[in-house]
Parts: C-alpha cells; sequence; structure tokens
C-alpha cells in the first residue's frame, strides 16, 4: 500500500503539470445580501423551472408540471397543466442503498422523474411544448450500480438497463395538452446523471437542445462520455426540421447515433455539440454585440455537476469540444484532489488525464474541501442574471448547490462569479450570497436544498427551486397542495 501510495502521489505531481497557473477552485465570500420569497409551496421536489409570457412552468419530479401566473403573487399555489406520473412510474425503484449521500435506506433517492420542460417560442399561438421525463418502468436487468473499477475497454452492455429517458411533443388544444409524438426514447445504463433541468430552447440554432448526462454510477465507469458514439454524455442539437412526420413511441429505445440511424433518422438530426459531460443542467445564451462569422457572437454557460470534490461550470462560444470527463473533474484529474484512501483510483484517473490533456477548462470551479464555501455538496444548475433589481449582479453567472452541512439547520449554496467574457477558460473567484430565509416557511429544523434554477426569458428575475426534508422521494400520489410536501419555488430578490 505504501509503493501504491509513492506512485500516486508521483502521478499527482506529473499530472499538476496539466492544470493552468491561475485556474486552481477559488476562495468564496459573504457579498450580495438576497431574500428568498415564496412563490408557489406545498410541492414535490422541483426540477426544472421556466417562465414563458405571464407564466411559470414548474416541473416536479414524480411528473406533475405545474402551471402559475407571475401576475398574482399574492397567493402561493399553482394550477396542475399535466400529470404524467403513470409515464413516469415509481420513484426509488431499484436503487440501492446510498449511506455516502445519506441515503442508507434502499429506494430513498433518486435523479429520475420529469426533468424538464420548454415551450416553442410561439407557444402563445401554437400551443406546441416538450417535455424530459424518465420511464422507470422500462427496463432490462439493470447492470450493477456500483461499477467504477471497469475499465474504458469493457464497454456498457447496452442490453441492459435501468430505465428509458423519453423527449415527447404535446400541443395544447382547446386548453388541455396533447401529447403528439416521441422525438427520442434513450436508453441510461443506472438511475443516475440523467441530465436535469438541461431541455432548452436555443435562440442560437433556433431548435432544441439537451444536456445528457453521462449515464450514472460512479465516475462513469464504461467512460461513455467519451464515447463518440453514445448520446450521453453529450451536448446534442435536435433538429426539429429534420424529425419533421417521424413519431418513435413504439420503436426500441436507443443508445447509440448508430442506433438511430438504424431507424431512420436523418443525418445530424441529433448532433453532438460538447462531449465529456457527466451531469449537466441547462445551457444559457448570451447574444454579444461582437460579430462572429455571418452573426453574433453566443457565449453559452452551463453547469456540470462534479464526481469527488470539484464542482465546474463552463462557459464556451464555439462547439467541437470537450469537457474532459471522466478523465478530469473541472481543472482536476478525477480523484486527484478527493481524501481518498484508494490509491488505485486516483492512479486509473491521473494516468487517463494525461492522455486527454487538450479539453476545455471551466469559467468557474469550487471545492467540497473549501471552508470559505462552507463545504458545499453538489452543483445543481447555474443562471445568467442580466436585470438591475439587484444590485451588483448584472452580467453575472449566479448558481446553486444542493447543500452544504457546515450551517445548522443544513442549506443549499447561492452564490455567483463574474464573468470574463474574453478568456472562458479561467476561472474565476466565488462569491456567496448572504441569503435570508426569514420568509422562506421553514421551521427552526428544516433545511432547504436546492434543487433548480433560472431566470425568465430576459434574464431579469430569478427563481430557485427548493425542498425543505432529506427525505425528497415521497409518495408520488399525493397530491400537490398536501400539508408535508416540503417543495417550493422562490424568487431571489434583493434584500
Amino acid at each position: 500500500m505504501k509503493q501504491l501510495n509513492t506512485i500516486a502521489v508521483a502521478l499527482a505531481i506529473a499530472v499538476a503539470g496539466l492544470c493552468p497557473a491561475g485556474t486552481r477552485a477559488q476562495d468564496a465570500s459573504p457579498a450580495i445580501s438576497v431574500k428568498l420569497v415564496p412563490v408557489v409551496d406545498r410541492l414535490h421536489l422541483v426540477t426544472d423551472i421556466n417562465v414563458v409570457g405571464n407564466w411559470v412552468f414548474i416541473c416536479t419530479q414524480p411528473g406533475v408540471l405545474m402551471r402559475k401566473n407571475l401576475a398574482s403573487l399574492s397567493t402561493h399555489d399553482a394550477s396542475v397543466f399535466l400529470d404524467i406520473r403513470p409515464k413516469v412510474g415509481m420513484l426509488g425503484a431499484r436503487i440501492p442503498a446510498l449511506a455516502g449521500l445519506g441515503y442508507p435506506t434502499p429506494g430513498t433517492y433518486d435523479e429520475r422523474g420529469l426533468l424538464g420542460f420548454v415551450a416553442d417560442p410561439a407557444f402563445a399561438t401554437n400551443g406546441r411544448f416538450w417535455i424530459w421525463y424518465s420511464n422507470i418502468g422500462q427496463f432490462s436487468n439493470p447492470p450493477n450500480f456500483f461499477q467504477w473499477t471497469v475499465s474504458t475497454t469493457q464497454p456498457w452492455n447496452m442490453a441492459r438497463y435501468d430505465h428509458v429517458d423519453y423527449l415527447d411533443e404535446y400541443k395544447v388544444v382547446d386548453g388541455v395538452p396533447k401529447f403528439m409524438r416521441t422525438l427520442l426514447k434513450l436508453k441510461r445504463p443506472y438511475f443516475n446523471h440523467t441530465g436535469f433541468q438541461s431541455l432548452v430552447w436555443s435562440p442560437e440554432h433556433k431548435t432544441l437542445v439537451l444536456g445528457l448526462g453521462d449515464g450514472g454510477s460512479e465516475y462513469d465507469p464504461n467512460n461513455i462520455a467519451q464515447d463518440d458514439r453514445q448520446l450521453s454524455g453529450k451536448l446534442i442539437k435536435i433538429d426539429l426540421a429534420k424529425l419533421a412526420g417521424m413519431d418513435f413511441r413504439n420503436t426500441a429505445p436507443v443508445a447509440t447515433f448508430a442506433d438511430l440511424a438504424a431507424r431512420g433518422v436523418p443525418a445530424d438530426a441529433f448532433k453532438t455539440l460538447v462531449k465529456g459531460l457527466r451531469n449537466p443542467s441547462k445551457v444559457h445564451y448570451e447574444q454579444t454585440s461582437e460579430p462572429a462569422g455571418d452573426g453574433f457572437r453566443w457565449i453559452k454557460y452551463l453547469a456540470n455537476t462534479g464526481q469527488d470534490t470539484i464542482e465546474f461550470l463552463h462557459g464556451f462560444d464555439h462547439y467541437g469540444i470537450n469537457f474532459g470527463f471522466r478523465a478530469w473533474e473541472g481543472n482536476f484529474p478525477t480523484s486527484l484532489a478527493a481524501t481518498s484512501d484508494d490509491p488505485a483510483r486516483t492512479i486509473m484517473y491521473a494516468v487517463e488525464a494525461t492522455h486527454l490533456p487538450n479539453y476545455y477548462r471551466p469559467l468557474v470551479v469550487y471545492s467540497h474541501l473549501d471552508a470559505a464555501t462552507n463545504h458545499p455538496h453538489a452543483n445543481t444548475g447555474s443562471a445568467l442574471y442580466l436585470g438591475d433589481r439587484i444590485p451588483g449582479l448584472k452580467g453575472d453567472l449566479v448558481f446553486i448547490d444542493w447543500i452544504t452541512f457546515d450551517k445548522s439547520p443544513p442549506q443549499g449554496q447561492l452564490m455567483y462569479a463574474s464573468v470574463n467574457r474574453a478568456k472562458l477558460q479561467r476561472a474565476n473567484a466565488v462569491h456567496v450570497f448572504n441569503v435570508d430565509l426569514s420568509a422562506a416557511g421553514l421551521t427552526s429544523t428544516q433545511p432547504l436544498f436546492f434543487t433548480s434554477i433560472n431566470t425568465d426569458p430576459a434574464g431579469k428575475r430569478l427563481f430557485v427551486g427548493g425542498f425543505k426534508d432529506f427525505q425528497f422521494v415521497v409518495n408520488q400520489r399525493q397530491a400537490v397542495g398536501s400539508t408535508g410536501l416540503g417543495g417550493a419555488l422562490y424568487e431571489v430578490v434583493p434584500k
């Protein structure tokens, strides 16, 4: 064991040379003071937030899509817009105990469910929208969840999978959402890293863009994020024009681009824009005044949940790039910054990192080990704020972390970083908001997990989803509005 540790240290030193100076995780310090104001409460866990006109649409994990009129904030209720709980199935099914996450009882944690919603820009007139969700009941002999030791030479056996994720298209007809077609049925090997709140309408491409996690387990055991044949672990452009008239509701699920071609899907109808993703949330687009090619420069911002100790967010203005996972976690080789007692794991990913030196480095990096950020746990999304209401924040990237246990009771972290638009691969300083929770409806012992984040389309209003209990996998048939449901939607306002 001592010899292995010596080797691990030597490799760590060698790989450290690949990390450019000035890109280490930055310290954080309290800064802007804000307050959380309830918009809707007594919900299931909020997985996605989207403002369309005067309405906010709220995805909840069991499969209920809620709608709230933002013109009437005096009450904290919302109406059910679409209920797909029968399509989602029972949360927690087939999930092992995850004591390291704080869930020692099997079936009490899940990352599947209703994961995303996006409306057509012409929704007010055509009523078209799309949802991204998991069908938990569709599976085939799922592989063992704890498989991090599987090597890159042992690919995923695609005949075995945990569930199928669906991208469905709907249209509002006579005020009622009507299912129209299925655009994608994607096999996922494990229950986690589904890509949450990651479906967006791209103003740059004028079509759908979907961020797909690596497929799950720990450390991407089959190296799916680096496998160009796989859809998972990629940022995918979905060309709706090329999919006109196509419906895959009755076809077998796919995993690869070859599977799509075998089903008659036109070339580049699904196209990889970025690879090497672990568990992304939604892309945010910024059109700058700088000319680029035939138009203007588009900067994209994308948060990515880390593996061991590093959380990271990217800013980029071109495609065909590699964010580096599984070999890289932010700007560190995976497992290198962890306090791991398993040197074999450190060696494994340090060696992989030396073979992947030209990955695209993040804009924001922060660490679980940093006391200045209150030892955060997992990034759960980001949003670009373009408003004036919160002083000193305009043009900055706001992001949330699931939870920190440094506070009593534990609560999620709300943070921000300025953006160096000229140097998008240089890590920027992280700042922690001073958050007033006095209006959040918490008891003195309730935690507050941060589960999702978004702005309105103009970027001027900022919303976050929260959950007030450690046990968020509750009876999914429990009616929205029931006493005891811990989910809520909050607006972030100046204190």
